[in-house]
């Protein structure tokens, strides 16, 4: 896969995440710090895959999501 593909998909991705992203950071009550639970349940949607871990990482952060909640939320998944 070439860079671009790689940009592209990540784009793509970010663009899938965007509405659950923008959810995530509007609520008012946060349940867990920087809202690493709910992007760990995004997380599961890898299915234990850590480079499709990484991938939708790297998307959710492109959609807005809070960096630190999704390091978080990836050392929690994959050990990271």
């Amino acid at each position: 896969m070439t860079s671009e593909q790689l940009n592209a998909l990540i784009n793509d991705l970010a663009s899938d995440f965007a509405p659950m992203v923008k959810k995530i950071e509007a609520t008012k009550i946060k349940t867990t710090q920087n809202n690493y639970g709910d992007y760990l349940r995004l997380l599961g949607m890898a299915n234990g895959d850590k480079v499709k871990g990484n991938l939708f990482a790297l998307a959710m952060i492109k959609a807005g999501a809070n960096t630190q909640g999704v390091g978080s939320a990836l050392k929690i998944c994959f050990g990271e």
